[in-house]
């Protein structure tokens, strides 16, 4: 059966977070075990590995992620793995006891897990690079997520996955809370464009009049020969701290929602 466009969207999200844990790289089969009709169509397929490759992800191969670095953010990796050199790796064996202690909620042992993530917060890190912030800030928010995560394994099942178990949920627990400051940090910065776009247009308007009157324009001189209110001319001299030099300023407390 065709996919139609909500469970194409659906897969794609699918393989996309499939690839964040597998370092920005999927197979040829995980990509035809998610879209089986688009490998058929070679258009459909070229655009759907040009999208893969927009967002980092390769196919067949891993990807080199220190390609994405910039100057600044090698030069804190390589500090950060120079702070954590000295922990010495545990074998995998010895490392599941230790998981099975910490998910019964041994102190101890939870620390021990916890330092033995640390490098696993730097490599995830990666997978998030030049999206706005900085390599640093990454890490350390993935290092706090994963204090906080490691004091949480008690809610995890023990049995003879306990290794993937536990890393599964420590390594989730430190993508999410990058996802979540990458998100915040748009957020806020489509905040300020929108705010940006409010005085602009507001001050295009006044500037047309002005250049047509050849002196300052009144408020409701601007919202009478545009489509703005009142409201939105008083919110955009707000935002811009009264800077728009070619609106009169005889403005009532009213108009500046005062």
């Amino acid at each position: 059966m065709t996919m139609n466009e909500q469970q194409f969207r659906e897969n794609l999200a699918a393989l996309t977070q499939l690839a964040k844990t597998q370092q920005l790289c999927v197979s040829h089969e995980q990509v035809a075990e998610y879209f089986p009709d688009t490998i058929e169509n070679e258009e459909q397929k070229k655009l759907l590995l040009d999208y893969l490759a927009s967002q980092k992800i390769s196919v067949g191969e891993k990807a080199d992620l220190d390609e994405f670095l910039s100057m600044e953010d090698k030069d804190y990796l390589k500090e950060y793995e120079e702070s954590i050199a000295a922990i010495a790796e545990i074998p995998r064996g010895q490392l599941e006891e230790i998981m099975l202690s910490a998910v019964a909620g041994d102190g101890d042992a939870q620390e021990i897990v916890l330092t033995q993530f640390l490098s696993q917060a730097a490599q995830l890190a990666k997978l998030y690079a030049g999206q706005g912030i900085l390599l640093e800030d990454l890490i350390g928010e993935g290092n706090l997520a994963l204090t906080q995560a490691v004091r949480e394994l008690g809610a995890i099942e023990a049995d003879e996955n306990i290794f993937e178990e536990v890393s599964g949920f420590l390594g989730k627990a430190m993508m999410d809370a990058m996802e979540l400051m990458i998100n915040e940090e748009a957020q806020e910065k489509n905040a300020d464009q929108e705010m940006a776009d409010k005085v602009n247009r507001v001050a295009d308007v006044a500037q047309e009049l002005f250049d047509e009157l050849r002196r300052k324009v009144s408020p409701e001189e601007i919202c009478s020969g545009s489509e703005l209110t009142l409201e939105e001319v008083a919110e955009a001299m707000r935002i811009s701290g009264n800077q728009i030099e070619t609106i009169e300023m005889e403005m009532t407390n009213d108009d500046n929602g005062k």
